[in-house]
């Protein structure tokens, strides 16, 4: 079986939207909306909201043989020797034989290596991967194409220090939820890349795409749709949108929105979720269809009955418990 093409069975949603969210993850949106409007708190006040939302109802953390921090350098917008963090988990003393460097979600305003953390360790660990989790600057502070260029300089770094991470060179991978995975994407798109101040030196072996935005257009049927008792809604999301580019335009660019791009075909083999319940689910549809037309090997599965965000509520949804762990046993399959 080739390393990089995963032998997976493919479990196609019947639909694209069940006729109701899942009651659990339903809940735990109606009890979000009882807070103030998340799309109107100061991004800095929003990030402890989010990270204490994680901790209160998400994952358990998991064990793992060793977790280590590490800051390495970036090279643009850098006003004297600045770094940013990576967080590298290593799920046992054997070491597996392939990496996946996570991105996390968060719309490039919120998240970091700590929201994400529990869940990394659980991908590492039913995974069966090494992880090294990315925690790349964030808007409004550093605006586009700061959190690409940070994305592509950790990418490098790895790849560059194979040896001291102690990891296997040939088979790293890019991943990530919702902005993340946007992030993940634009590693593998070369061309896109020559407007930038750096680029990828080494294409990554697979992406794993976890209900990415892929077009910052807002233009969908799903992104029009979705307003209210979600996790993630179209006001959120242009709340995001706003704090991240520096002009409106700037979203019609194919590094805002790479469902715009030229090239697909640069893209490596690909996992792809999409959910029922997502503003993001249309374009992330159309973007594994545009992977799949291109000739990529892709593997795209949707979960109709689930919202976007639900590895964030695995404490009081049993289905998105379920559906977290059917995550991470998507990613082992990267190792057939």
């Amino acid at each position: 079986m080739h390393d990089s093409n995963p032998q997976f069975i493919p479990s196609k949603s019947p639909q694209l939207q069940s006729k109701q969210l899942e009651e659990k993850q339903l809940m735990a949106a109606k009890l979000l909306s009882f807070m103030p409007a998340l799309h109107k708190l100061a991004p800095k006040i929003f990030r402890v909201v989010f990270s204490l939302l994680d901790r209160l109802l998400g994952l358990k953390k998991i064990a793992m043989y060793q977790v280590i921090d590490l800051n390495i350098p970036v090279s643009t917008h850098n006003s004297g020797n600045t770094s940013i963090k990576i967080r590298r988990y290593y799920p046992t003393s054997k070491k597996p034989k392939k990496t996946l460097v996570y991105f996390h979600g968060g719309g490039c305003v919120i998240g970091s290596i700590n929201s994400h953390d529990r869940f990394c360790r659980y991908l590492a660990k039913y995974g069966k991967m090494n992880i090294i989790s990315v925690n790349y600057r964030l808007s409004p502070e550093y605006k586009f194409p700061t959190p690409i260029c940070d994305a592509i300089d950790a990418w490098n770094y790895i790849n560059d220090h194979t040896e001291a991470l102690n990891i296997n060179p040939k088979y790293i991978g890019v991943g990530g939820d919702s902005a993340g995975g946007y992030l993940a994407c634009i590693i593998g798109l070369h061309s896109l890349q020559t407007q930038l101040p750096v680029q990828v030196k080494v294409k990554p072996t697979f992406q794993f795409l976890i209900y990415p935005i892929a077009d910052m257009q807002g233009l969908s049927g799903s992104y029009q749709k979705f307003n209210k008792d979600l996790m993630l809604t179209r006001d959120l999301m242009d709340y995001f949108i706003s704090h991240y580019v520096n002009t409106p335009d700037e979203v019609n660019l194919a590094l805002v929105s790479p469902l715009q791009t030229k090239n697909i075909s640069e893209s490596p083999v690909s996992y792809i979720l999409t959910l029922g319940y997502d503003p993001l689910r249309d374009d992330g549809i159309a973007y594994a269809e545009r992977l799949n037309a291109a000739g990529i090997k892709t593997y795209h599965e949707h979960y109709d009955d689930c919202m976007h965000g639900f590895i964030s509520v695995t404490k009081l949804s049993t289905r998105a418990m379920k559906a977290t762990h059917n995550l991470a046993m998507a990613l082992n399959k990267f190792n057939d």
